[in-house]
C-alpha cells in the first residue's frame, strides 16, 4: 500500500518536530511532498530531511494552495490566529485536514471550519492529542466500565510549571490574549475535551473564575531590569532566570524525573541534576545518554533552530525568552478555575494554574464505588483504581515508550490520522469528531466569558454535537 501523501503548512515545532516525524520513522505510512513555511531556516531543514524539492517549498501557504492538490492530506500547524484561512482553502482543494489546536482564536472561526468540512466532505482532526494518549484512553475505559459507580465528583488539574508558564504564557507567543487566544483555551482546549469524553456526558452550565496575580510589574523585585543578562541582582535566586531555565536546564529535568515511572531513567536523570558531571562522562561510553547531555529539543527549539548553548545565549540576550518576566506585554491568567455541572449530576471543576512546582496535569474522580487517581507528566504517567467495599488497590502504568511526545498522543494521532486518510471519504466518525471539538472550544469561549464577566452561563450540547 502506498503512503499517503501529505503537506506541511507551518513547518515550527509542532509540525516539523511533533507530528512530520512519524514519516521519517514509518516512510510506509506517510510522505511529505510540500511545504510552506515562512522561516527560511526552518523551510530548508524541513525539506532538506523530508526529501522535497525545491519547487515544492513555499514561503506562504497562498503560494501552496494556488497549486493543484498535490497530496491526500494537509497538516496545518502555522500560529493560533493563522488557522483558519490555510485549512478553509485546503479543505476547499480537496485536502484531509489535520489541524493543531486550538481550531482558531473565535469561535465564530470554529463553527466556519467545521461547516466548510462538513460541506465539502473533507475529514477535519484536530490534534486534541490527549485523547490518543493510554493514559486518557484507559481512564475512560474505567470510568466507563462501571467499577466506580455512579461518578459524583470529578477534580481534573492542568499544573503549568512555574518555568513553562514563564516560557509560554509570561515571554512566548501565548502571553497575550489580544495577540493568540485566551489561556483557557491556548492551554485547556484538551482537557475540555477529554473530559466529557471520559465521563460519557455533557456539561449543561458553567461558572468560572481567575486572573493574572503575579507576572506584572507592580510585583517586580527592586531594581530588576528588563533583561536577566542585564545586572539583575536576583538573577541567581529567582526561578524564572531565563539564564536557569534553558542554560541550566534543571527545572525541565526535575519535572520530567519526577513523572518518570521507568526507575533506571529516573536515577540516571538525578545523577544528571545533582552531578552532570559524571552522566556527561559516562554518555562516551553509553551514547543514549546523549540524549540526555545534548538534548535540544524543545522548548530550546523555540529559542533557535540548532539549539547550541551559544545561540541560546545570544537568544536570551536578544530575544523575548531572556526578559524578565515582571516586565513583559503578557495579560493572560496564571490561574483560573472552570467550574461545571454535568448532564447526570456530576459535578467537575477545571483547575489551570502556571505556579506547579512539577509539569503535570492530574485527576481525581469520585464515584459510589470507588476513586480514580491519575498523573501525566513529561517523564510518563500512572492511574489508580481504588474500590469502596473491598478496598482494593489496582495501580496502571500508562507512561509511553521513551520519546513520545505528549504521553505518547502524538504518536498515535499521526498513527490514526493515516489511517483515516486511507479509508477516505467523510464517515459519520469523522463529522461527530470535529463536532466534538468544537463543543470543547465553545467550552473554553464560555470559560473566559465566564469569568470575565462573572455570570454563570448555560450550555446546550445539542447546537453543538448533532
Amino acid at each position: 500500500m502506498k503512503p499517503v501523501r501529505a503537506i506541511l503548512i507551518g513547518a515550527g515545532q509542532r509540525g516539523a518536530e511533533a507530528y512530520a516525524p512519524y514519516a521519517l520513522r514509518y516512510p510506509d505510512q506517510l510522505k511529505f511532498v510540500a511545504v510552506a513555511e515562512p522561516n527560511e531556516e526552518r523551510r530548508r531543514k524541513f525539506s532538506t530531511v523530508h526529501a522535497i524539492p525545491e519547487e515544492r517549498c513555499y514561503e506562504s501557504w497562498e503560494g501552496l494552495m494556488e497549486q493543484p492538490q498535490l497530496a491526500d492530506a494537509a497538516i496545518i500547524a502555522t500560529q493560533d490566529w493563522l488557522h483558519t484561512q490555510p485549512a478553509i482553502a485546503a479543505m476547499n482543494k480537496g485536502y484531509h485536514v489535520l489541524l493543531e489546536k486550538p481550531m482558531a482564536t473565535t469561535l465564530e472561526e470554529c463553527k466556519q471550519l467545521v461547516e466548510v468540512s462538513e460541506r465539502t466532505q473533507r475529514q477535519l482532526h484536530i490534534c486534541h492529542v490527549l485523547r490518543y494518549t493510554q493514559y486518557a484512553r484507559k481512564m475512560r475505559e474505567i470510568v466507563q466500565s462501571g467499577v466506580l459507580g455512579e461518578i459524583i465528583d470529578v477534580d481534573h488539574r492542568e499544573n503549568v510549571s512555574f518555568w513553562h508558564m514563564a516560557h509560554s504564557y509570561v515571554r512566548g507567543n501565548w502571553r497575550s490574549s489580544r495577540q493568540s487566544s485566551p489561556m483557557i483555551l491556548a492551554k485547556c482546549c484538551h482537557d475540555l475535551d477529554i473530559l466529557p469524553w471520559v465521563l460519557g456526558q455533557w456539561p449543561i452550565m458553567l461558572s468560572s473564575k481567575g486572573e493574572l496575580t503575579h507576572f506584572r510589574p507592580d510585583k517586580a523585585p527592586v531594581n530588576t531590569p528588563e533583561r536577566c543578562v542585564d545586572g539583575c541582582p536576583i538573577e541567581k535566586e529567582c526561578p524564572y532566570s531565563a539564564i536557569h531555565i534553558y542554560l541550566e536546564m534543571l527545572p525541565f529535568w526535575y519535572s520530567y524525573r519526577e513523572t518518570c515511572t521507568n526507575s533506571f531513567h529516573k536515577a540516571i536523570i538525578g545523577t544528571w541534576i545533582k552531578n552532570p558531571g559524571v552522566v556527561q562522562t559516562f554518555s562516551t561510553l553509553f551514547p543514549f545518554l546523549k540524549q540526555i547531555t545534548e538534548y535540544k529539543g524543545w522548548p530550546l527549539t523555540v529559542l533557535a533552530q540548532d539549539p547550541t548553548p551559544q545561540k541560546i545565549e545570544e537568544a536570551i540576550r536578544n530575544g523575548p525568552y531572556g526578559r524578565c518576566v515582571y516586565h513583559c506585554d503578557n495579560d493572560v491568567v496564571d490561574h483560573q478555575v472552570v467550574s461545571m455541572q454535568f448532564e447526570k449530576g456530576t459535578t467537575v471543576t477545571l483547575t489551570m494554574h502556571g505556579h506547579s512546582h512539577v509539569e503535570h496535569r492530574s485527576t481525581r474522580i469520585e464515584g459510589t464505588r470507588g476513586r480514580l487517581m491519575g498523573v501525566l507528566g513529561n517523564g510518563g504517567g500512572w492511574l489508580t483504581v481504588e474500590e469502596h467495599r473491598t478496598r482494593k488497590k489496582l495501580y496502571l502504568d500508562t507512561s509511553p515508550p521513551a520519546g513520545e511526545g505528549h504521553g505518547g498522543g502524538d504518536n498515535q494521532l499521526m498513527r490514526e490520522f493515516v489511517a483515516h486518510i486511507r479509508e477516505g471519504g467523510y464517515p459519520d466518525t469523522a463529522k461527530r469528531a470535529a463536532r466534538e471539538a468544537l463543543f470543547s472550544h465553545m467550552l473554553a469561549f464560555a470559560a473566559e466569558e465566564a469569568r470575565i464577566e462573572r455570570k454563570v452561563i448555560p450550555i446546550m450540547p445539542a447546537e453543538f454535537i448533532r
